[in-house]
């Protein structure tokens, strides 16, 4: 991940330097044409290019990093918290990472660089692998959880269309999925994936406009679901770790301030971004839980009614994730490459190509192995864990370490203390929960549609 690029003299092998999600600035050297070389380093301000993004468009920037998939796992989470605890959580969560936002931008401001560039500035190259070691996990986290869902999301559509008289069980359809993941895992430039990214997009905000309707739809013809709590003090740390995942996107924040054309706008910029943000998933998640109640699932399309348009909308989400997938993987990949492989080129030599692909390949089997040994029964507490273990540091514990070196005040490093450690306690006490939770579950419904 976090890899920094250097400044190379013309040879045969040409580099791309891409700025991804986690503030990673990608460096790759295979493909490359000479005129693929147009960005420097954003890890050198002084090569940095001058940014062109207006206000309004960084506000959309701050939406698109927060706003992902993860979104149809917040009515579920509702019921480990319950409705009233869930959204203040929500609220909540939303004002420490607008904080930790702030942080990093801070920090950036009188360091530059990646987020990895950064860490590896103040703390050492320790503090690189650390960061590129969660951005990992929570990346594979994610695709797990994707190929989850999208083995139950066409398992039930299957079941409808066949009467419940599927030839296999739904989680074989990971290894199909599989399939079609491991070749797009072999692109070599993640430019390439921009058409990708738009079908997925298109593909969830459809299906989110689809839930809000059938939940809406059956909130005013049946009224609440059954058994709706303002809170679960049984199971209320799930849901930390669930809003903690759907809000996963602070090292986006890098990239999109070295895009702005005015950087100074940036605070008022992930301000209203994260406020919209905010009220966004907690409109979602309280329609589709007082919609079902306690039979919400981990996946609130899991509860659509099977006819044509809930099919169509769990097969086209489906869809949307399986083709969000290589994107999520692919500062994984490049990062495992770089280290594996270094500097020998797949475009001189079949060997390496293939070995690289192979490389790619394993990571994404990686995944599937992971979520096909969770399952469908355990999907929300699989996102919990992720947004436990994987995200915390990430959005609160990194941002607090860095700024903590870079202030001079007194009450801002208290602050800093404060927040780092409420991260790493928070982190502790929600794991230590969510695998208690594992050991000993509570019964849930099933979430396909043909049940004993």
């Amino acid at each position: 991940m976090a890899l920094d690029s250097k400044q190379k003299s013309s040879s045969s092998i040409s580099s791309e330097t891409v700025p991804y999600k986690f503030g990673a600035t990608i460096e790759h050297h295979e493909d490359y044409s000479p005129s693929d070389c147009e960005k420097n380093d954003p890890g050198q301000l002084e090569h940095a290019p001058e940014g062109t993004a207006s206000l309004g468009k960084t506000i959309f920037m701050v939406l698109k990093a927060f706003v992902g998939t993860g979104v149809v796992f917040l009515p579920g989470s509702f019921v480990s918290g319950g409705l009233i605890f869930s959204i203040c959580l929500l609220i909540f969560i939303s004002i420490v990472c607008t904080i930790s936002i702030h942080l990093l931008v801070t920090t950036r401001s009188k360091i530059g660089g990646t987020y990895g560039g950064i860490g590896e500035s103040l703390y050492g190259r320790w503090m690189r692998y650390a960061i590129a070691f969660f951005v990992a996990l929570t990346q594979m986290g994610f695709v797990a959880s994707y190929m989850i869902f999208i083995s139950t999301n066409i398992g039930i559509a299957i079941d409808t269309l066949t009467e419940c008289h599927a030839a296999f069980d739904s989680k074989y359809i990971i290894w199909m999925a599989i399939l079609v993941i491991i070749p797009m895992t072999w692109i070599r430039k993640i430019g390439r994936l921009s058409w990708i990214v738009i079908i997925a997009d298109t593909c969830i905000l459809f299906c989110l406009i689809v839930v809000l309707y059938y939940c809406s739809d059956k909130i005013a013809r049946e009224g609440a679901g059954p058994n709706i709590i303002m809170m679960n003090s049984n199971d209320f740390a799930l849901m930390i770790g669930t809003a903690v995942f759907a809000f996963e996107g602070i090292a986006m924040v890098v990239p999109i301030v070295e895009g702005m054309k005015k950087p100074e706008k940036f605070p008022l910029a992930v301000n209203i971004g994260m406020g919209i943000i905010t009220v966004v998933f907690i409109i979602i998640g309280t329609i589709g839980y007082v919609a079902f109640g306690d039979q919400t699932k981990a996946s609130v399309i899991f509860n659509l009614p099977q006819t044509a348009l809930s099919s169509t909308t769990q097969i086209v989400y489906s869809c949307g994730m399986l083709f969000s997938s290589p994107f999520m993987l692919y500062p994984v990949i490049v990062s495992l490459e770089k280290s594996l492989f270094r500097d020998r080129s797949g475009k001189l030599h079949f060997k390496w190509k293939w070995l690289k692909n192979l490389t790619r390949s394993m990571v994404a089997l990686v995944c599937a192995a992971v979520s096909f040994g969770v399952g469908a029964d355990s999907l929300d507490k699989f996102v919990s864990l992720v947004g436990s273990v994987a995200c915390m540091p990430l959005c609160f514990i990194f941002p607090a370490m860095f700024h903590y070196k870079v202030t001079n005040g007194t009450w801002k490093k208290g602050g800093d203390i404060l927040l780092g450690v409420f991260g790493a306690a928070v982190m502790v006490y929600t794991m230590y929960v969510n695998i208690n939770s594992w050991v000993h579950p509570s019964p849930k419904a099933p979430a396909a549609v043909c049940g004993a």
